[in-house]
């Protein structure tokens, strides 16, 4: 049976500083290659752990550290057990008309 999953990366306990200010461009440019930087880190540990063959389907990166999969439970279980990462099922929508 195939979820959908969101992965990502566990929060640090280091108090929150605010950043300096960037311009809109910056900032995005600054997310773009962090979400790059994290969905690489989730291929390497999936491909690390043989789970590929139950992957589906992988999100595109986008300005958040944040990667959304189509796979099986067993992919789930094993990326919450990672120290790197949180992860969850994400909720199914089903709209009645």
């Amino acid at each position: 049976m195939w979820i959908e999953a969101i992965v990502m990366p566990r929060e640090e306990s280091r108090p929150y500083r605010p950043s300096r200010r960037l311009d809109r461009r910056a900032l995005y440019n600054a997310g773009r290659d962090e979400s790059l930087e994290f969905r690489a880190t989730v291929l390497n540990f999936l491909q690390a752990n043989q789970l590929m063959n139950a992957v589906k389907w992988v999100s595109e990166p986008g300005s958040l550290p944040m990667v959304t999969l189509r796979c099986q439970e067993r992919v789930l279980e094993r990326l919450r057990k990672a120290p790197e990462f949180e992860a969850g099922k994400s909720l199914s929508l089903e709209l009645q008309s």
